[in-house]
């Protein structure tokens, strides 16, 4: 038998993991959502960041099974869809998303992945016979593994769909859709469907995870959203799941208040909320559901703990700053300019700032609130003044907003990119 044979594998070998290496999962993955979503026209209608964050986890994760077979040599008929494509593709199913969206999401997928395979090999130093190799090596893999993960999930999808066509749950979650949606509802036909008054004053709740725990069930989610509302007051509850890592709910009640800061609640592990304001009727629910959304973006801009609570009056302001985060970005970082860097000095200088206004432009009490000595005050304040070119009374407007921005900055550049990547 040849020796040339195994030292030609292993070469091949080496260089797949070279190419695998160069092309991470996770930014490849960030443009296959972005591209499934433009692409598939029944995935682009779902406004909501859950919809596209379960996508992109979907994506991810089959990528990373794919680098993993190819790392590893794991046979074949060993592959299996990951959890978190299986729970995608049930989510699907939730929101009356067919089947054929779903194959060819694996398709468009799966011939982006190729192509961006073929773009980096062709940047790296591969002799043409061995990158033709490589890359067929590679595509015979592919192949396989899409071929075994969509027979898999092609059975799962229709199960999961026969037991949701059966259970109440299809039927309130498609009622509670043309209620956000603004749809024409019935309210005697939706509150007997439902369970629930809807004519009623409510206030909406979203309750999210960050991402599934292992044997973390929707109903964990849900009994997060009852205690939620019972400390605000409230006494019924409607919940419903919107896939495997958030809750809609609404509650309603006499002694109901729309301030989380008033009774602080905290979330359970891992679990973070948002709360619009006390609103009636059904299109009351539309209007306390869209305040929660923008309440449970601006959130997730700060990166707020989990266990955290915020509700839309203490998030409307950020929210109407933050409307456009590409502007809302350039704003800041032209505003403050090298104040903006992420350096230890730049963050002392903007939070001694933000305390200095906050308390009129007095040294004094900025310093005691700080716990620094009013010098160090009046130093910072100079030194800022000295790195925007002016002094803070000149544009106190503009400054106190980018400084609160600049909180953010983080959440609003990934925003950002997210938005430019969208529109092309």
């Amino acid at each position: 038998m040849s020796t040339v044979q195994p030292d030609l594998e292993t070469v091949v070998g080496q260089h797949i993991e070279a190419v695998l290496a160069a092309l991470r999962p996770a930014p490849l993955a960030e443009e296959m959502a972005e591209v499934l979503m433009a692409s598939i026209p029944e995935l682009g209608r779902a406004r909501d960041e859950d919809f596209r964050a379960g996508l992109l986890l979907s994506c991810e994760s089959n990528v990373s099974a794919i680098w993993d077979g190819l790392l590893t040599g794991a046979p074949l008929d060993s592959i299996a869809p990951p959890s978190e494509a299986i729970a995608w593709a049930h989510e699907l199913v939730h929101r009356g998303v067919q089947l054929p969206a779903l194959l060819r999401a694996y398709r468009l997928g799966h011939g982006l992945a190729e192509r961006r395979l073929e773009e980096t090999a062709a940047g790296l130093e591969i002799e043409p016979e061995i990158r033709w190799r490589v890359l067929a090596r590679v595509s015979h893999h592919m192949f396989a593994y899409v071929d075994a993960v969509c027979t898999e999930l092609v059975d799962d999808y229709e199960q999961e769909r026969a037991q949701w066509i059966r259970g109440a749950a299809a039927a309130r979650a498609e009622l509670v859709t043309a209620i956000v949606e603004r749809q024409p509802v019935d309210a005697r036909v939706a509150g007997e469907k439902l369970r629930y008054d809807v004519w009623r004053g409510h206030v909406a709740l979203i309750v999210w995870a960050d991402l599934p725990r292992a044997g973390q069930q929707a109903g964990s989610l849900e009994s997060e959203a009852t205690a939620l509302a019972a400390a605000l007051g409230g006494g019924a509850v409607l919940t419903v799941p919107i896939g495997e890592r958030v809750v809609w709910a609404w509650t309603s009640g006499d002694q109901l208040i729309d301030d989380p800061t008033a009774v602080g609640h905290r979330m359970g592990e891992g679990v973070r909320a948002a709360i619009g304001t006390w609103r009636e009727g059904v299109a009351g629910m539309a209007d306390s559901h869209d305040e929660a959304r923008v309440a449970r973006r601006v959130a997730e801009l700060r990166a707020l703990r989990p266990g955290a609570v915020v509700g839309y009056r203490a998030a409307d302001l950020t929210a109407l700053l933050t409307a456009d985060p590409v502007q809302a970005v350039r704003f800041t970082e032209a505003e403050l300019g090298e104040l903006i860097a992420e350096s230890d000095m730049a963050a002392r200088l903007r939070a001694t700032v933000r305390v200095y206004l906050e308390e009129n432009l007095s040294p004094a009490r900025a310093a005691r609130r700080l716990g620094i000595h009013q010098n160090t005050v009046v130093y910072r304040v100079k030194r800022t003044e000295e790195l925007l070119g002016h002094t803070i009374e000149e544009r106190r407007l503009r400054l106190e907003v980018a400084l609160r921005l600049s909180e953010m900055i983080g959440g609003l550049r990934a925003s950002a990119d997210g938005r430019r990547r969208a529109h092309g």
